[in-house]
């Protein structure tokens, strides 16, 4: 009972969003539908006639002649005709209605996980549920409504052919019900088994899909070809794949032994039926229009039967898939958004950090364990520490991009919860290790930075100089229209070090009050890397930086380091000062140092 009324409940959440896709097409459809259903009840009783006359005509006894025929025959060629007609129509609305419901599903999905605070990505079953999610959205979520129109469709038929089976004898109409209960009762275990066996699967599968993409892709190339990686990650895949298709294969070969035994029961019982429709002509009982009317309605009658029986198993599967889609669309999300206040603009205080801790789910210790210091405005500040210190942990806490479990992170006094969640990310500025690479025009991959101002030419020339980044792309084919990238026709294909500047630029493109670059010259050559941190002091000038580094001569730019052990504080000051202090930074600066001694290279050499 409960499990029945959670499918109504999914059900009646659908027909909104449905509607809202196009109310006009899905009233066409239902519209159709009902028309489609009574055209074949209506040819069943014209065939029925048709038939009688014909023999009629054929034994001289049809006073009218061929008037009767040719009035049938017109009645029956325009049914058919009607018929097709209808058919066309519904095929283009169906169509119709599926490129919008794909849209909006698109839509809906994108802008959902784009509100899903950050942290849900990082647990791999949320990674499965989204895979799965995007299933039920493109397919299941939209195929229920025209199976429930095929499904009222072909119940309307059925009972227009209950009738005329009733009309020559109620056990007839009788053994066609029968026929529904074992049907319905197979389709409806493969319907279940069917969906456990999705959710079973959604890890291999995603696994699967991964390694076939970096086979194919240009990130792997290199690696995969310089390590003699193909044979081993095809095997993989295929191990994967041919462990998914045993699983299907083995619950096909279970749903294939009950399926046959249902259809071998069906067709015994429709056996039985036309004998007794035959011993019943035989007698007297019937007419030879009637019989064919008879069989055709029983034949018909069992197809369609079995079409509701296996709708109905197809509505119970996808109202699984969309209960799955609901479920997603109404996961918390960021908690940030009850904030009213504005950002505090310019800043002048600065950013107060008091017991933050941070813990990722199923880690066993926390990121950020009780962490408590205070940036002042415009001050420009390095966090360095070993890997895993929490250093981009905590660049997402001041970016406001992961909330913590606890503490609290506020500007010029007002927490971040309290801040109007759009007002805080338009006033802050980041890149990240994992930087994007659009496949758009150069403008455009800048312009994003700040999209209030996208296509600025003036102002993009001008980042682009302050930048430094207009040295390179004066030089590209088509200068500030050219495509980055390879993936698209005409695009050309940047250094990763060009890249790292154009994500910088387009960090540095935007209005902020707060800028965070987690490894910003990572790929940038000494020299370059100079050249980036003396133009980060220009275009930072009374602005509130914040900067992750593992090159620690880098540290000299700023006006304080903070220095992440373990998840915790370990030490902050400026360079000077921690040199003296000769403690974690001391000793990870002289270590860095030796790479480039002499004394280092022959110690390493054993000199």
């Amino acid at each position: 009972m409960n499990e029945s009324f959670s499918k109504l409940r999914t059900f009646g959440s659908m027909i909104p969003i449905l509607w809202r896709i196009s109310g006009t097409a899905l009233v066409v459809l239902i519209a159709l539908t009902l028309a489609q259903a009574f055209v074949p009840i209506a040819q069943l009783a014209i065939t029925s006639k048709l038939v009688e006359e014909a023999a009629m005509l054929f034994q001289g006894n049809n006073g009218d002649g061929m008037r009767g025929v040719y009035l049938l025959v017109g009645l029956q060629l325009a049914l058919l005709v009607s018929g097709v007609l209808i058919g066309a129509v519904f095929k283009y609305t169906q169509q119709l209605f599926n490129q919008r419901a794909k849209l909006y599903f698109d839509e809906l999905l994108s802008t959902k996980v784009n509100r899903l605070p950050l942290s849900y990505f990082d647990n791999h079953l949320n990674y499965d549920r989204l895979q799965r999610t995007s299933f039920s959205m493109q397919m299941q979520g939209i195929g229920i409504i025209f199976t429930v129109l095929t499904m009222i469709q072909n119940l309307i038929t059925v009972v227009g052919y209950m009738v005329v089976l009733a009309q020559f004898h109620w056990l007839l109409s009788l053994g066609m019900l029968l026929l529904v209960v074992p049907m319905l009762g197979s389709y409806l275990y493969e319907s279940k088994a069917l969906f456990k066996l999705i959710i079973r699967q959604t890890p291999d599968e995603r696994m699967s899909s991964f390694i076939s993409n970096l086979l194919k892709s240009r990130e792997g190339a290199k690696e995969i070809r310089v390590f003699g990686m193909a044979s081993y990650l095809i095997a993989k895949w295929k191990r994967i794949a041919l462990r998914n298709m045993d699983r299907l294969l083995s619950l096909e070969r279970k749903t294939i032994g009950i399926t046959y035994g249902v259809q071998m029961l069906t067709v015994m019982l429709l056996s039985v039926m036309l004998l007794f429709a035959l011993h019943t002509g035989a007698n007297g009982g019937l007419a030879i229009g009637q019989y064919v009317a008879l069989a055709q309605a029983l034949f018909s009658s069992q197809s369609l039967v079995q079409g509701l029986a296996q709708g109905y198993s197809n509505i119970h599967q996808g109202l699984l898939h969309a209960n799955e889609m609901l479920s997603f669309i109404e996961l918390p999300e960021e908690s940030g958004g009850k904030g009213d206040q504005p950002f505090p603009s310019p800043i002048k205080q600065g950013i107060t950090v008091e017991q933050l801790t941070f813990h990722y789910d199923g880690a066993p210790n926390p990121a950020l364990n009780g962490i408590s210091f205070a940036i002042r405005a415009g001050e420009t500040i390095a966090i360095v520490g070993d890997n895993g210190a929490g250093k981009s942990t905590l660049a997402k806490c001041l970016l406001g991009l992961y909330k913590p479990d606890k503490g609290r992170v506020a500007v010029d006094g007002v927490e971040y919860e309290n801040i109007e969640p759009e007002g805080l990310r338009n006033r802050m500025s980041a890149i990240f290790q994992d930087f994007v690479q659009f496949p758009f025009p150069v403008w455009e991959n800048i312009g994003l930075g700040g999209i209030d101002e996208l296509g600025n030419r003036d102002k993009l020339r001008r980042s682009s100089e302050e930048a430094n980044t207009a040295s390179f792309i004066h030089k590209l084919p088509q200068g500030w229209d050219t495509v980055l990238g390879i993936q698209f026709d005409g695009g050309h294909e940047l250094s990763y070090g060009q890249w790292q500047r154009i994500a910088l630029n387009r960090a540095f493109y935007r209005e902020f009050e707060l800028i965070v670059l987690d490894e910003p010259t990572a790929s940038l050559d000494p020299m370059t890397e100079a050249a980036i941190f003396e133009n980060l002091m220009k275009l930072t000038s009374g602005k509130t930086a914040v900067f992750i580094t593992h090159r620690l001569g880098s540290c000299r730019f700023a006006d304080r380091i903070l220095v992440l052990k373990d998840g915790c504080l370990a030490e902050e000051g400026n360079h000077d000062e921690l040199m003296e202090r000769n403690g974690e930074y001391a000793a990870m600066f002289r270590k860095q140092a030796g790479w480039y001694t002499k004394e280092w290279e022959e110690q390493a050499l054993g000199v």
